[in-house]
């Protein structure tokens, strides 16, 4: 593990603990954690693409007031993380289920090694399908899982959906499957516009972009062609296994969002054996780095989600 990599964790987030395992092929994993004394539950947060944990910091702070111990990482690839690719700016992952087992190590070996009365997952976008997944492959890893915006569908413009799946598998046959997505390239740091797609708090957004550009290591581009073919089966996967899945679900919608499909969230939802969607109104993708009004109904319902489920009785009779 690079130590440089986890220092620069650490003095970003001192009140956490921070280190490192390599993963799956060898490709190093960052995480951190906080553990409180009288805890309801330990609470793994499952960020998304082009995310690091990092930029979490208030969220952490409120779920562990709240007396939950916290347990979150930086997936292969992004974030602190190692990256597979000369270029590290590429979105790349090999195989879907390298997150998979990436997690659920991370699970075993780091947030169950002392017992927890329940575990819970707070999972965002790609986050969302790699939480989902692992559930399809480690049925009841989790008592409850809350998913902000999940991965459940998403354009594949300028491209027709049908035409995708071929074109992957062409540019797999042509060796291209780690080039950039068409139309996509490196790492660019964008100022705040009205209509940008991931939030409508100019605060959040400028001091999430200052935080790729003051640590060079967290700047990523687009995703590879693998990348997008990779993650279409999976969430292929997931929406077979939907009504499979234990344990209790909660979705909470973007409902502004153009990043990911909504409507495949409610299709998912309606698969599932128990899942509760709700609609954040104008809320754009990145849900909980929204204005504070629209972050706090989220955090709210988060927290009487997990709350209620962490409960032995009530969770009994919500099941």
């Amino acid at each position: 593990m690079a130590l440089e990599s986890l220092d620069e964790v650490r003095a970003l987030l001192p009140e956490m603990e921070v280190g490192g395992f390599a993963g799956t092929k060898g490709v190093e994993v960052v995480y951190g954690f906080i553990e409180v004394e009288t805890e309801k539950g330990a609470l793994v947060i499952v960020n998304g693409r082009n995310e690091t944990f990092v930029k979490y910091r208030e969220v952490i702070n409120e779920l562990t007031a709240a007396g939950f111990s916290v347990y979150t990482f930086d997936h292969r690839g992004q974030g602190f993380s190692g990256r597979m690719l000369a270029d590290p700016h590429k979105g790349h992952v090999d195989c879907f289920a390298d997150y998979v087992d990436d997690f659920h190590f991370f699970l075993e070996n780091i947030v169950k090694r002392c017992p927890h009365s329940c575990c819970l997952a707070l999972a965002h976008s790609m986050g969302g399908t790699i939480t989902l997944l692992h559930e399809l492959r480690y049925p009841g890893s989790f008592a409850a899982i809350a998913m902000t915006a999940p991965m459940l569908g998403f354009s594949t413009a300028p491209w027709p959906f049908f035409l995708v799946p071929p074109l992957l598998s062409l540019y797999e046959v042509l060796g291209l499957r780690e080039n950039y997505v068409v139309g996509g390239g490196p790492f660019k740091s964008e100022l705040f516009t009205d209509d940008n797609p991931l939030t409508s708090d100019r605060d959040n957004y400028n001091r999430n972009q200052q935080l790729m550009l003051d640590h060079s290591r967290l700047q990523l581009g687009s995703p590879t062609c693998a990348w997008v073919k990779e993650s279409l089966g999976a969430i292929k996967e997931i929406m077979a296994g939907a009504k499979k899945l234990p344990g209790s679900l909660l979705i909470l919608q973007a409902g502004a969002d153009r990043v990911v499909n909504n409507r495949a969230q409610e299709r998912f939802c309606r698969r599932a054996g128990s899942c509760e969607l709700r609609v954040i109104p104008q809320a754009r993708h990145e849900i909980l780095m929204e204005k504070s009004q629209l972050r706090e109904l989220a955090i709210k319902a988060i927290l009487e989600f997990f709350t209620l489920e962490c409960n032995p009785k009530t969770a009994k009779i919500n099941r």
